[in-house]
């Protein structure tokens, strides 16, 4: 609170700016400097509405908070795809995209798709809504997207709205939702804060999900970073709470620690404190109440060596009960798609997430009656209860146990080749694609 109270934060977009304003802010007009007092933070804390589900178009891709379990989303924006035939490393398309939808579409451990990749081959002031296109039409599971001012906020809710069956059928069930970003130190620029603005009007779930480094957008300390970070994100909220009272709200956070280089040399260093960050930033979002979305990224197992540290990283983040871990997929410091890269990472979230779940105790698990059956000396191989929990109870990975761990790449780009060539997801009626390309073109045409 000292830090929005006393220092402040930047705030770029004008009609922000005068709802802050209109709310008690102390707002600088020049200098675009608010400062916040407490009681709106309060406000924000105690009264707006927590994101309870994440909907999927497809609704048993659902998820639903609140139960302590963590689900998983791809990491976005990467720029770069490797391409699954070559291997070479090329720019990314909108064809990647849609191919990386509908792979996630078929893992059963990442539950959230990301804009993995930025489509390249179409020009800026439409990439987005092309992006949009593509997730819409390759997954069912909930997306998560970004928009770059109002125009494009609102083109991405005419595009849901028109898959959903009207706006009010997007209210009950909104199939995305929007990731915007706060810019290190505590400034919120004016494209991003405009698309919170437009999309909070429709009631799209917003997750502000800022991403400073400490030591370089962030203090070096992890509690200086936590605490920048808890204020760029509160008042990212707030600004999201004065557009609509009612917007569903998730508290996000990619805080890390910057890597450390020296000459040619990075040192293996800030993993586990990025973690440590993480799972604080996720006790911040459930001291408040509401769900978080926090970053992790499994590294890529086909290429780090250190990837055994990430693990680590993500089981801590994972039982800190963070709602949403983000960041799987992508590989080369989260610039580039890798398809054998999802797969792997589906194995790992599912040993990950089997972890949360944790022992399940009441009377059938504990199988009194079943041990009494089979006495000192025997044993519980043929029994019944064996069959109907060996499933249930052990997370068992489709390709791990199988093959020599040097060819893990190999069975792991066979699996994605095998999903992306007869995975087929909820397809939408040719009404709703042509409905969707009119709007883009509309876009164009501007």
């Amino acid at each position: 609170m000292e830090i929005l109270e006393k220092i402040g934060v930047k705030v770029f977009s004008e009609d922000a700016l005068k709802l802050l304003s209109d709310a008690g802010a102390i707002v600088d007009s020049k200098s675009k400097l608010v400062k916040i007092p407490e009681s709106l933070i309060d406000e924000v804390i105690k009264k707006s509405p927590k994101c309870t589900t994440l909907y999927g178009r497809d609704p048993k891709h659902d998820v639903v908070f609140g139960d302590g379990r963590s689900c998983v989303m791809t990491d976005s924006t990467g720029i770069k795809t490797m391409d699954i035939d070559t291997g070479n490393v090329r720019a990314s398309t909108k064809r990647d995209l849609a191919d990386a939808s509908r792979l996630v579409d078929g893992l059963e451990n990442i539950q959230v798709f990301s804009t993995m990749v930025d489509a390249l081959d179409y020009p800026e002031e439409v990439m987005r809504l092309e992006e949009f296109e593509a997730m819409l039409c390759n997954t069912g599971k909930n997306i998560c997207h970004g928009a770059k001012g109002r125009d494009e906020a609102e083109n991405l809710v005419r595009m849901a709205s028109v898959v959903a069956g009207g706006s009010e059928e997007l209210r009950k069930r909104p199939m995305f939702h929007l990731m915007q970003t706060p810019v290190s130190p505590l400034v919120h620029d004016e494209d991003n804060t405009d698309g919170v603005l437009q999309a909070a009007k429709y009631g799209i779930p917003l997750a502000i999900m800022n991403m400073p480094q400490g030591g370089m957008t962030s203090p070096m300390t992890m509690a200086g970073t936590i605490a920048l970070s808890n204020a760029e994100v509160l008042s990212g909220m707030l600004i999201a709470r004065l557009a609509n009272p009612e917007v569903p709200l998730i508290y996000g956070s990619c805080a890390t620690v910057a890597e450390v280089r020296i000459k040619d040399y990075t040192l293996v260093c800030g993993l586990i404190e990025s973690g440590l960050i993480a799972a604080a930033n996720s006790q911040l979002a459930h001291y408040y109440g509401y769900p978080c979305e926090v970053g992790l990224t499994f590294g890529s197992i086909l290429d780090d060596w250190i990837s055994p540290l990430r693990i680590i990283t993500a089981v801590m983040i994972a039982n800190a009960k963070a709602d949403i871990l983000f960041g799987v997929g992508l590989v080369n410091k989260s610039t580039t798609l890798s398809f054998e890269e999802l797969v792997v990472d589906n194995e790992l979230a599912g040993a990950v997430l089997r972890e949360t779940r944790g022992i399940e105790v009441n009377d059938e698990t504990l199988a009194l009656d079943v041990i009494s059956r089979v006495k000192p000396e025997g044993n519980f191989m043929s029994q019944e209860h064996t069959i109907k929990h060996l499933e249930t109870e052990l997370y068992i990975p489709r390709i791990f146990d199988k093959v020599d761990p040097k060819n893990i790449h190999i069975e792991a780009k066979e699996r994605a080749r095998q999903i992306l060539t007869t995975h087929k997801p909820e397809s939408l009626d040719e009404e709703v694609k042509q409905k969707l390309r009119t709007i883009i073109q509309d876009v164009k045409r501007k």
